[in-house]
């Protein structure tokens, strides 16, 4: 027993040292890059993760990091602790929302006024109206409520790195389990480099990325996800019920590393340093590194022609021909890469070169630099995008949308309810009148949700259509209410042989009164419907609803709609 026991451990210890990963190359560099090293996406004990935020700095410090951005999970309703400096890193207070196209978050703003939910369109939409920059969290995750899929919506940044996916990868149907058994040994004597031989590349993420993405100005980023939880059982409610202090802060932080090069040193002013890096994080001036592979990073990327120079995240006329300048103290044999928008331009294995290209209007530039021996994994080194001709934004993918003709039909007689009735659930309460106000006479819809835990409350007013709307394309009105919130403006439809069907759009609404127009093509879906679309042959009815989707429970208050009309 003895002899089958020393055995087991003595090919234990073979297989740990044969399959140990290569210890992090320290580099050594003769020039700064201006850079500030940190870390995106880390949850402490106010949400799923282990730690106080003042225990995850000191990990941070001993990282050697400038610079952490906390997101627990949250609706945003959340006043954001103020920008703090903890054991000598910086503290950025942020918040991962979960919305119905995956998670994202949110940094450098206030507390939202109402929780911020459903819809990931409405979420990023309410997070930019509130000053906040946006990241789509872990787009490649295996785990489809992570997942972000809106790719329609004006993200701000997006992450082409999550160590959280890195392991769900290898959990998921099909995924290879030989890296993370190998991670079970080798994590105890080189942990850091553990973690990042579960990282695999996503060459269709970062070609969504440099293809349609950089151009319109989305920032690449990384998130370290850390939690320090590995969980082994949820409960009913998908709440950790199971788990194991498993991998560290400490070695999380040492894994992959965000450089951003603010526009001006940190003075260690808090506020001001904050500023300096949420306007850099907005201008994309900053690179992703894998640090468990070579660290600390040094580099440099820079365009020039006729009309001026510019660095990373900085725009370029468009004016003749550009000489690009590359720099790094990347590891000998490494190789970089210059791309346009998608497409190679260059591969050198120089930590330092220039190249020349003929204007080809507006681009996007950004480099990689990659280790030729891991050939399935992620480089090294990204940098985010020098554009060349016009300024380029996320804002200018909106979709075009028509005008009205002039087709209406009024669905308010402007002196009575006729037509219109109240909805709610059992517990709610609402009510619609008319009131006389300067402007003239308006509808006025009170609301009352019930209190309590969020069970899909809901309270409102609808107004029939009982001839359906296939004569017209959007429903228009103007509204207000008593405070800033959100409204959902849906439709009802007949189904032969089952119940009703909703889609809904959702809306901002404040005490300023807007004229609101709704196309029924932006409608989606409420829960399970037949089609993707209305039917609008079977809509019978178009309602205002107050739900504990952007509002909380117990909340009440006074919306008022005027001029309610179908329009094509």
């Amino acid at each position: 027993m003895a002899l089958a026991t020393a055995a087991l451990v003595a090919a234990v210890v073979v297989f740990t040292v044969v399959e140990l990963p290569s210890r992090s190359s320290g580099l050594e560099s003769s020039w700064s890059d201006g850079t500030v090293p940190g870390v995106l996406h880390i949850h402490t004990n106010r949400s799923d993760g282990l730690s106080t935020p003042d225990e995850v700095a000191a990990a941070a410090a001993k990282a050697g990091l400038k610079f952490l951005v906390f997101t627990d999970h949250g609706d945003a309703t959340r006043q954001p602790d103020p920008p703090t400096y903890r054991s000598g890193v910086l503290c950025l207070d942020g918040v991962e929302i979960s919305t119905s196209g995956g998670h994202y978050i949110a940094v450098g703003m206030g507390a939202s006024p109402y929780p911020l939910a459903g819809e990931s369109r409405d979420v990023v939409d309410d997070v930019r109206r509130l000053g906040g920059f946006g990241i789509a969290a872990h787009p490649d995750s295996p785990k489809a409520e992570l997942r972000w899929t809106d790719w329609d919506t004006h993200i701000d940044g997006v992450e082409l790195l999550n160590a959280d996916t890195s392991w769900r990868v290898h959990t998921a149907p099909g995924g290879a389990r030989f890296p993370l058994i190998r991670g079970l040994f080798t994590y105890l004597i080189r942990p850091s480099e553990t973690i990042a031989t579960l990282f695999t590349d996503s060459p269709e993420l970062r070609a969504r990325w440099g293809e349609t993405l950089a151009p319109n100005g989305v920032v690449a980023v990384a998130g370290a996800d850390a939690h320090a939880k590995l969980v082994l059982l949820d409960d009913k409610a998908g709440n950790p019920r199971y788990w194991l202090p498993f991998p560290g802060y400490q070695p999380s932080l040492r894994v992959l590393s965000v450089h951003v090069r603010p526009s001006a040193p940190l003075s260690g002013d808090a506020a001001a340093d904050a500023a300096l890096l949420l306007k850099a994080f907005r201008g994309g001036q900053l690179y992703t590194a894998m640090d468990a592979w070579a660290t600390p990073p040094a580099f440099e990327f820079s365009a020039s022609n006729a009309s001026g120079s510019a660095r990373m995240g900085e725009h370029l006329g468009d004016a003749g021909p550009i000489s690009f300048h590359v720099r790094s103290n990347a590891p000998a044999a490494y190789l970089t890469t210059v791309w346009r928008d998608g497409q190679a331009m260059t591969e050198r294995d120089l930590p330092e070169f220039r190249f020349d290209t003929p204007s080809a209007g507006d681009a996007a530039y950004w480099v990689t630099i990659r280790d030729p021996r891991r050939p399935s994994s992620p480089p090294w080194l990204t940098s985010n995008a020098i554009h060349v001709g016009a300024t380029s934004t996320a804002q200018a993918r909106s979709p075009a949308r028509g005008p009205s003709t002039g087709s209406t039909l009024s669905l308010f007689d402007g002196h009575s309810t006729a037509g219109w009735t109240r909805e709610s659930d059992s517990g709610s309460l609402s009510t619609i009148d008319v009131v006389q106000m300067i402007a003239g006479i308006e509808l006025r819809l009170r609301y009352g949700l019930t209190g309590g835990s969020p069970v899909g409350q809901y309270a409102g007013a609808a107004v029939e259509t009982s001839h359906g709307v296939g004569d017209y394309d959007r429903v228009a009105f103007t509204i207000r209410g008593e405070h800033p919130m959100r409204v959902s403006i849906q439709v009802r439809a007949e189904v032969a042989n089952a119940p009703p069907e909703r889609w809904q759009r959702s809306i901002y609404v404040d005490a300023t009164e807007n004229e609101r127009s709704v196309r029924f093509d932006d409608m989606r879906p409420v829960g399970v419907t037949h089609t993707p679309r209305a039917i609008l042959e079977a809509i019978r009815a178009v309602m205002f609803i107050v739900d504990t989707t952007n509002s909380k429970p117990g909340a009440s208050g006074r919306i008022w709609i005027k001029n309610v009309r179908l329009e094509r």
